[in-house]
């Protein structure tokens, strides 16, 4: 029989209570390898989040596995239980191991066809997509309050923090500073009136005995940064939109503008700046300065080092030869539109258990909320018929809102769960699938914007660009360079001439000569 390790995870307390248990898991597995001649030397199990690759139970597999080479074998529920994060990825990879992904259907290993590794590498990068959109959730929670008018952040210079509730939630809302606003206040008239610089307002706060958070000294760019700040006038910006707080004001509306007119005045009028295409996208290789451009002859643009840190020998190069190989850069995401539908099915088929255990939860949050809505209108009822009091009636209701609002609150983030990350992952695919064409209709300048969508602070040696792709780009460039997609040496796809690039994600020229191919019709 094989010898094989088994490996179960659930990423949270609540999925090992709601559905997706350790001991299910294990039953399933363990039933697999009794089936299909398989003996578990060891059972790895891990119940907790998996963002980091530090999972106890996932780092002493890794080990047992290292110290017995003779395992060659891991049984795993599906993709995402055996890991999520590309780093994981990488360790498994470099063990050399065949791996069954149980409910999946999938048997992969070193002979597994380029295309089911292709599929693979896929959805370990959507696994990890959906980790990076975790992160979003706290941005998501911070724009609700900024919805609701509350200031989202910590209290400015000023204010102090307050507990407050809204919508049967309690949360955090500003208060003025006894000691600090008045003080604040008298900078704003002053500086308004020109009664003083910014210099003579920080000595002169600081002898009225206004401190920053440390206890020192509020300093020239903190006070600067306090006369800009709309939320003294009762608004603030959050997300580049600005809201109407519902926190008290410092100051008037009036006020704050007769402030920032004095600092429009201060500023002497400047002359329009040119605008190029690639400015700040690209530093220098040599010396880590950034790479600017200017016109010559009036018509050519070049770029080049700004020198700041001393002579540099990188050379100039026109922005003609930036446009070549930004375009080669582009061209490298790309998913064909024949492949693409293929992989939003594995993608999409893959999770159905996930979208049946929302839809469940969902249901059964609904007949909670219709059993309390019923309960609502007969302790209304109860009161009309004076069977109870007045004040009964109040705490009863209150209590029956409470848990309505977290019922709510339990079926939007199960409707948001659903579907949200795998969409969002269906439509970077998509983006990648016309990236190149949307870039090359574009003028220099709009094509310098789509650029810092998905690239930053590329590196130029001497004339050759050298990308740094953003999230998820990185992902999909770095991470298909991994997978090992290309066929091994001495296959008879090797031979034959007919690859799959990596990192462009596109069948070769080959394989479009020859339609006929079996291959070519599997994919």
């Amino acid at each position: 029989m094989i010898r094989s390790v088994l490996y179960a995870r659930v990423s949270s307390k609540e999925q090992e209570q709601e559905g997706f248990s350790i001991p299910s898991q294990l039953k399933l597995l363990n039933d697999y390898a009794l089936k299909n001649g398989l003996k578990i030397a060891r059972e790895f199990k891990d119940i907790e989040t998996a963002k980091q690759a530090g999972r106890e139970n996932f780092n002493l597999m890794v080990d047992f596995l290292r110290k017995h080479p003779d395992i060659k074998t891991i049984l795993c529920e599906k993709t995402d239980r055996l890991y999520r994060n590309f780093r994981d990825y990488v360790t498994i990879d470099d063990l050399d191991l065949g791996i069954h992904l149980v409910k999946e259907g999938e048997v992969l290993s070193k002979d597994s066809k380029s295309h089911q590794k292709f599929i693979h590498g896929i959805k370990v990068l959507m696994a990890k997509n959906y980790i990076d959109n975790l992160s979003e959730e706290t941005s998501k929670g911070m724009l609700e309050k900024a919805e609701q008018g509350i200031y989202p952040s910590g209290a400015p210079l000023g204010y102090k923090n307050v507990e407050t509730k809204a919508q049967g939630k309690t949360m955090r809302a500003l208060e003025l500073d006894d000691l600090k606003a008045p003080i604040l206040k008298q900078v704003f008239l002053k500086y308004a009136a020109g009664e003083g610089s910014i210099e003579v307002l920080v000595k002169w706060a600081f002898e009225q005995g206004l401190r920053n958070r440390g206890g020192g000294l509020v300093g020239k760019a903190a006070l600067h940064k306090i006369l800009h700040n709309r939320v003294y006038c009762g608004l603030f910006q959050w997300k580049l939109k600005v809201y109407q707080g519902v926190h008290p004001p410092l100051i008037s509306k009036e006020l704050f503008d007769g402030v920032q007119k004095r600092f429009e005045d201060k500023n002497r009028p400047r002359k329009a700046k040119k605008h190029f295409a690639y400015s700040g996208l690209i530093f220098c290789g040599k010396c880590g300065c950034s790479i600017t451009a200017e016109i010559k002859k009036g018509k050519y643009i070049y770029y080049h080092c700004t020198e700041y840190h001393g002579k540099c020998a990188t050379p100039w190069i026109k922005e003609e030869a930036l446009d070549i190989q930004f375009a080669q850069m582009i061209s490298q995401i790309r998913i064909d539109a024949d492949l693409l539908e293929p992989i939003k099915e594995a993608l999409l088929s893959s999770h159905k258990d996930e979208f049946e255990f929302h839809q469940r939860s969902i249901s059964a949050l609904l007949a909670q909320r219709t059993r309390l809505e019923h309960r609502g209108h007969q302790i209304y009822k109860d009161k009309l018929d004076d069977k109870i009091t007045e004040d009964f009636y109040n705490r009863l209701r209150e209590e029956c809102e409470q848990e309505l609002n977290q019922i709510k609150d339990k079926i939007a983030r199960h409707e948001e769960a659903d579907n949200n990350y795998l969409q969002q992952g269906v439509r970077i695919l998509e983006l990648c699938n016309k990236l190149q064409s949307l870039y090359l209709q574009q003028t220099p300048l709009e094509r310098g914007k789509l650029l810092r969508h998905v690239l930053q602070n590329c590196v130029l040696n001497d004339a050759t660009l050298c990308p740094k792709w953003r999230k998820p780009f990185d992902l999909m460039a770095k991470g298909l360079s991994r997978s090992n997609w290309l066929p091994r040496e001495g296959s008879n796809l090797g031979h034959c001439g007919y690859f799959l690039t990596p990192i462009t994600w596109r069948v070769g020229l080959s394989l479009r000569h020859d339609p006929t191919n079996d291959f070519r019709r599997r994919v």
